[in-house]
């Protein structure tokens, strides 16, 4: 019988994030290569060349490997705090559409030259294309105009263009794309991973979810999984719950960025979704079970935000670098390493 490994014994929570943990980002990083391709080719966005969706998407590998400079550029990002795929395709085609870098290679160049982090990308990102669209700022920020266009575009990806308009009752610009929806794997081994996730259940460890997808992307995988029953039914923190809060800040006159590598969506698996967000923000919330909660993730921006928050973090190397990661969670002192979650568990 499979018992919890001997170092979650001082933990009673265990808040996962979702993509490159229990879900692979493979599908995800395909949607957000051909988002970038799109915004820079289609004629209905920023290009001129004739674009067949169809064609695109039986290219996507080529396409990928091209737009991410062979990944280098996802992992790079990611360890610069960025954690959503639509902000990771933001900063792409902000950089080649400005013209501040004239090919995808270069964009990689750029980033590691500099030293920004995830918020001061968005930044410079914003000011780009303003300057560049001759827009005002504000609609060219995370969250506003030209970022709602490059989530749109890559919603449209992953529902596909009919389920895209009935779900959100918006007419897609770019009629005929299929649906990527149902090209969900996980991460791991489908049996690994419901095994870990029965094991931790049984042994009394409260499992939660924090993550940077959408109420219904994270449902999708949920469901064809049958996994949604693991985790504490008021403790899945989605994008969604971000939105809506950055929203409710942004009617009081009060501009608060809360994505990763803020740690409010890990908070808000923590204390629980009906936890009020103004609470969350003032940090008004109960300390002490910090301490007892092990947030576990792949990226740096999940690192950053548990680090931020109080609470130990657990590596896991799923993610786009693999092992090759391992040196980078060791740097930046990483309490727990493991090749997976699997290894939460012993036989």
């Amino acid at each position: 019988m499979a018992e919890c490994a001997q170092f979650l014994d001082k933990y009673e929570y265990i808040i996962f994030d979702m993509d490159g943990v229990i879900t692979s980002e493979q599908n995800y990083w395909d949607i957000a290569a051909l988002t970038v391709y799109e915004l820079l080719n289609a004629p209905h966005y920023y290009g001129s060349k004739p674009f067949d969706p169809i064609a695109a998407l039986d290219n996507v590998k080529e396409i990928r490997s091209e737009v991410f400079y062979n990944d280098k550029t996802i992992t790079l990002v990611k360890e610069r705090g960025v954690n959503s795929n639509w902000d990771l395709g933001y900063i792409i085609f902000t950089y080649m559409l400005t013209g501040k870098c004239s090919s995808y290679e270069e964009v990689y160049h750029y980033i590691n030259g500099s030293s920004l982090m995830a918020f001061d990308l968005y930044e410079e990102c914003a000011r780009l294309l303003s300057e560049n669209l001759n827009l005002p700022v504000e609609v060219c920020r995370r969250n506003e105009l030209v970022w709602n266009m490059c989530r749109d575009s890559f919603q449209e990806w992953y529902f596909g263009s009919d389920e895209f308009e009935v779900f959100y009752n918006t007419k897609p610009r770019c009629p005929g794309k299929p649906s990527m929806e149902m090209r969900e794997v996980p991460a791991i081994e489908l049996q690994d991973i419901l095994l870990v996730l029965k094991t931790l259940k049984e042994k009394g460890k409260k499992l939660m979810i924090a993550t940077g997808r959408s109420d219904r992307d994270v449902s999708n995988p949920m469901k064809l999984w049958d996994i949604r029953g693991f985790f504490e039914s008021d403790a899945i923190a989605t994008y969604t719950h971000i939105m809506n809060a950055e929203e409710h800040f942004a009617s009081l006159g009060k501009k608060v960025l809360l994505t990763k590598p803020e740690p409010y969506i890990f908070l808000k698996a923590l204390y629980r979704t009906s936890y009020p967000d103004e609470r969350i923000v003032a940090g008004d919330y109960d300390k002490s079970l910090l301490s007892k909660a092990l947030v576990v993730g792949d990226a740096g921006s999940d690192l950053f935000a548990a680090k931020k928050m109080g609470s130990d973090f657990l590596a896991v190397l799923t993610g786009v670098s693999g092992e090759r990661a391992r040196g980078y969670f060791e740097k930046e002192k990483a309490e727990y390493i493991l090749p997976s979650i699997k290894e939460m568990i012993t036989p």
